[in-house]
């Protein structure tokens, strides 16, 4: 397969054909493979999560201690990382270093013309045979896509055909003060059935400012999980983000109770942090 090719094309880069500061806090956790370009040809979501269901899957693992380890379809390598800014990063093996840049959550290292783009996440197991379902299905709860018409309830919920919530309005403000307002607008899954919740983030300070999930101080009904979240800011606007939970730590929207964590914002040129907000829904 093309995609088979640019991979192992990319590997052979990052392996050398061998077979900052706070800024750094973006990079840590889990990441896996959510696109990829070979010489401009994209290889669609539908493929990658067709290798997924295969049992042939890219993940990253990004340590605190500035190392990183790369699973690719079950050959293990590993290296160091270092991040230039909140947005940059290196990230070397055998003396091989590869650029990467951080956009709205996405991670993408690039060279020789091969892209890889990831997001924090991890693959769920697969179940091999050919009855797998797909990225909408996988969630074992909502449904965002599909043949089934969205219907709605009496109090407000959002339902598809089956009876399954597909999104759950709710409307909280946790945080309102001189920097930001962060609203919890509702709880849905995404295209890739990853359930989360939609936050409407407004900076309401002088300066430009990245809001993240605090890594390491999220739990969902008492497990602990690290949800994606990047999002920056510019300064008197808002963001609407999702901040979602890998359908591998959280498998359906009705399992998303009894969250806790921090959301941390910070100011994008010197990297302190602003201000620390409690999650608890």
């Amino acid at each position: 397969m093309a995609m088979l090719a640019s991979v192992f094309a990319l590997c052979l880069v990052l392996a050398g054909c061998a077979g900052g500061g706070d800024a750094a806090k973006n990079y840590v956790g889990d990441w896996k493979l959510v696109g990829m370009e070979e010489n401009g040809e994209a290889t669609s979501a539908d493929d990658i999560k067709l290798m997924e269901d295969m049992g042939l899957s890219v993940t990253m693992s990004v340590k605190e201690d500035k190392t990183f380890s790369m699973n690719v379809m079950g050959e293990e390598m590993s290296g160091t990382w270092e991040a230039k800014s909140a947005s940059e990063a290196t990230f070397t093996i055998e003396g091989q270093s590869v650029p990467a840049k951080l956009d709205n959550g996405v991670l993408t290292l690039e060279s020789d013309g091969t892209k890889m783009q990831f997001e924090k996440g991890t693959v769920a197991a697969s179940s091999g045979g050919a009855g797998s379902s797909g990225a909408a299905a996988t969630s074992g709860g909502a449904t965002t896509g599909g043949t089934e018409t969205p219907t709605s309830t009496d109090n407000g919920t959002t339902v598809v055909d089956g009876g399954e919530e597909a999104v759950v309005p709710i409307g909280l403000t946790i945080a309102d003060d001189d920097i930001c307002t962060i609203e919890i607008v509702d709880k849905k899954a995404d295209w890739a059935g990853d359930p989360g919740y939609t936050l409407k983030i407004t900076n309401k300070s002088d300066k430009s400012v990245t809001a993240i999930a605090q890594y390491g101080t999220f739990s969902v009904d008492g497990k602990m999980v690290d949800p994606g979240l990047v999002e920056t800011i510019q300064p008197g606007k808002y963001a609407e983000c999702f901040m979602w939970f890998s359908d591998n730590d959280v498998a359906s929207l009705d399992q998303l109770v009894n969250v806790e964590g921090v959301i941390e914002v910070y100011d994008d040129d010197t990297y302190d942090t602003l201000g620390e907000y409690p999650f608890a829904f």
